[in-house]
């Protein structure tokens, strides 16, 4: 399976996971001779792309509710009126029949011609609208209900379906360990999230990349989370999905127009997914979590470890 980081990126320790040199070190001691020494969180996060451990945004930018993303979704279209029909199906609610190769194909009016430049930007424009802007909002939402889950269900599974994290399999390391990260307190100082120079300019109404974005949707409360089992819960576990919303705006402009339409197509299912296990998490915290009642073993809602 391919490795969780990026590409260009080098898997590295984190500066809290890389050995220093100290006096009175053992002769012949290394770089990965102390790494073993060190605990089994150290070892993880020296596998871990550095840009999870990157201070987090605070204030955050999401505000962690549908409503966010439906009116993002709303503004895009009135800034695109040509793709009014995509955002209406994304505003709608979630239908397992949409066919979004046909309804992106007819915006884009592929029958008729080669994806033109107008079509090409507009499609661009469209993935990094659900991969920045409406899945960190859905992903900060289906945190918040974790949060009340494993609060009201302390022995819940963490392999619980409905998790944003369970929508793609969990990354495995080479010795079967999973590649998982803490939720960290989030910082008491302000640390406010700034657009590049001249952004908006280059690319009117498009969401800028934020580096440190799963640093910030992971990030727990300034006080830490009430208990070691609790905070165990809240780990972030990587999976192709992190990828997605980390890709540049170079990046997306060296793809050929086929691979952009194609992973257009997936992230538009999978924020559909997403928003759609969100929302049944929300009416199950309604119902106080009574559908997980019962043994983990039995429970639909529970997915198998193996």
């Amino acid at each position: 399976m391919a490795r969780p980081w990026r590409r260009g990126s080098t898997p590295g320790a984190t500066p809290s996971a890389t050995p220093s040199a100290t006096p009175g070190a053992t002769p012949g001691a290394t770089p990965e001779r102390a790494l073993e020494d060190q605990p089994d969180t150290a070892k993880e996060q020296a596998h871990i792309p550095e840009h999870y451990f990157l201070p987090p945004a605070n204030p955050s930018p999401f505000e962690g509710t549908l409503n966010a993303s439906l009116n993002a979704i709303l503004e895009f279209g009135r800034y695109y009126p040509d793709a009014m029909a995509v955002m209406d199906v994304l505003r709608a609610p979630v239908s397992t029949s949409t066919d979004w190769k046909i309804i992106l194909g007819t915006t884009l009016r592929l029958d008729e011609a080669s994806l033109l430049p107008t079509a090409r930007l507009l499609l661009e424009d469209i993935f990094f609208l659900v991969t920045r802007k409406l899945f960190p909002e859905q992903i900060a939402q289906n945190r918040k209900l974790m949060a009340r889950l494993y609060e009201a269900k302390k022995s819940q599974s963490m392999r619980t379906s409905l998790r944003y994290d369970m929508l793609l399999e969990w990354f495995k390391r080479n010795n079967n360990h999973f590649f998982i990260v803490e939720s960290r307190p989030l910082p008491v100082l302000p640390n406010p999230l700034l657009a590049p120079t001249g952004y908006a300019q280059q690319y009117p109404g498009r969401y800028p990349r934020m580096e440190n974005v799963w640093a910030s949707l992971i990030a727990g409360p300034p006080e830490g989370w009430k208990s070691h089992k609790k905070a165990e819960t809240m780990k972030h576990h990587i999976t192709a999905l992190d990828e997605l919303l980390l890709f540049t705006d170079s990046e997306v402009q060296g793809w050929s127009s086929i691979k952009l339409f194609q992973k257009t197509l997936q992230v538009l299912l999978l924020w559909q997914w997403l928003r759609k296990n969100t929302e049944k998490m929300e009416d199950m915290d309604v119902d106080s979590w009574k559908e997980l009642d019962g043994r983990a073993e039995e429970s639909e809602w529970v997915r198998d470890g193996k």
